[in-house]
């Protein structure tokens, strides 16, 4: 909907008011002691663009006179009494008991700002005025402002950022990491702390606006780095890697909310790789990992080669693993049982439309380590240690011990074999010949197998009940051995 101004030259409104005043005066003249007067002064006021402003215009004994509003600087007549002159429907006029004449302004807008005139038809005329001042948030103008951009590294890069508002804004950049900028000498760094309340709208294009506490650091040090700069236009000089990430154009104008805008900066270089351990000693059956750490952007393409220069996929020995940070890649390797086809060298490779490169990583063989405990060897180990030292070894396991009871006889039957012979009269089968009664192994004397016996049992750690049954069997075997000597059936 359009706005209709009636806009009158001075004489032309002084020619208004004469008529009306022509009109309306008649014997005014005889109450010059009682002219209306005003309570109090229209009051400056400032309004934010949108919102409703509310001139205040209070008159006492105002009697048969008028009351206008005209708007002063483009000396545009409002209203005349309770009518409203001007076809701007965002004007009304707000009166009671014939006192007050309150002028609003709906939705105020820019052109709305200036001086507006508070008159009574009196002669002279009397008046009273009041500034309107509307204030606009920031803006960011996109079409003037830095958007994402791509370069190469050790290039120079200049972001700028346009905004507009009332009062003119304030320009400052961060970066969107709150880690340091490193700028060119030529701007400067915000030596005071202070903090920027940004509002959750979003504006034109790739205007977004965030919550940002700003803590100023203090001026360009040594190294020309600080956390904030002030202006519009940002220099970054020889752009490295470390620069690279989101920088942030922040607007404000002490007028809620301030704007932001983000311009994401890339850096390009080709790959780089670092080897943690060039050298990894592993032994056949063990299970390795190695690893790799590579740079690039573009992101970049990265694998494994073997000893033999073919390319690794992830199968059931090999397992290769990518942890991706923006342009970092951390590259693992994971060999499982390890073979003698494992010893040579490893590469890790990186490509990109840079350029490539890879790191190198030697894996040798290692003898594999000595376990404390190998099963059933113990036994070979004593008697090995015993044959050298002629000592028996120090100590052995509770269940060898147990064992050696019934293993280190040099008889063919146990001794309880032949105390079953002895006193139960048992009958037994040794090598296709048939013993009654006591006996003596094969090709020994009685003398010799008692000696063989006694020399058994001593050497057997038997537990007492078994030493004394041992015992009772050589008591037996003597007396019987020398009564009769054993005939062979």
């Amino acid at each position: 909907m359009g706005e209709f101004k009636m806009v009158h030259p001075p004489l032309l409104l002084s020619g208004v008011w004469a008529l009306i005043l022509m009109t309306s005066l008649a014997g005014s003249s005889e109450d010059v002691g009682l002219l209306p007067k005003f309570v109090e002064n229209v009051p400056n006021i400032t309004v934010t663009v949108g919102r409703d402003a509310l001139l205040p215009c209070t008159v006492e004994q105002l009697k048969g006179f008028k009351v206008a509003w005209v708007q002063v600087d483009t000396q545009t007549i409002l209203t005349i009494h309770k009518q409203v002159i001007t076809r701007n429907p965002r004007i009304a006029l707000l009166h009671n008991d014939h006192r007050t004449w309150h002028l609003k302004i709906k939705n105020v807008r820019e052109i709305d700002r200036g001086w507006y005139m508070c008159q009574v038809n009196t002669d002279p005329m009397r008046s009273r005025q009041g500034y309107v001042d509307v204030v606009v948030p920031p803006d960011i103008i996109d079409r003037e402002s830095s958007g994402d951009l791509t370069i190469r590294e050790g290039q120079d890069v200049t972001l700028t950022c346009r905004a507009k508002g009332h009062p003119p804004p304030t320009i400052i950049w961060r970066r969107e990491d709150n880690l340091d900028i490193i700028p060119d000498h030529g701007n400067t760094a915000r030596g005071e702390s202070h903090t920027e309340s940004i509002s959750r709208d979003v504006g034109e294009g790739e205007t977004t606006a965030a919550s940002v506490d700003i803590a100023g650091t203090s001026r360009l040090g040594v190294d020309d780095s600080t956390r904030v700069i002030e202006g519009d236009t940002l220099v970054l000089k020889k752009v490295s890697r470390l620069q690279m990430g989101s920088y942030l154009c922040i607007a404000s104008n002490g007028i809620p909310p301030s704007i932001s805008k983000r311009a994401h900066l890339r850096v390009q270089f080709p790959p780089m790789t670092g080897v943690p351990q060039q050298l990894e000693g592993a032994y056949v059956g063990q299970d390795l990992t190695i690893e790799c750490h590579t740079e690039a952007y573009p992101k970049s393409i990265n694998y494994w080669t073997n000893a033999n220069g073919d390319m690794i996929v992830s199968g059931k020995r090999y397992e290769p693993i990518l942890e991706e940070s923006y342009y970092k890649t951390h590259m693992k390797l994971r060999i499982r049982d390890v073979t003698a086809e494992d010893f040579g060298t490893f590469r890790c490779v990186a490509k990109n439309s840079l350029g490539e490169t890879d790191g190198a990583i030697k894996v040798y063989e290692i003898d594999p380590p000595k376990s404390h405990f190998n099963g059933g060897l113990e036994e070979q180990d004593d008697a090995e240690t015993t044959e050298a030292t002629g000592e028996p070894p120090a100590t052995l396991p509770t269940h060898k011990k147990e064992s050696k009871k019934y293993h280190s006889f040099h008889h063919t039957k146990g001794v309880n074999d032949i105390m079953d012979q002895q006193h139960l009269g048992k009958s037994s089968s040794f090598e296709g010949s048939h013993y009654t009664g006591p006996t003596t192994p094969q090709g020994l004397s009685p003398q010799e197998s008692l000696d063989v016996v006694e020399h058994d049992a001593g050497e057997a750690t038997c537990p007492v009940a078994l030493l004394v049954a041992v015992v009772l069997v050589v008591i037996v075997t003597n007396t019987a051995f020398y009564a009769s000597p054993p005939t062979l059936v």
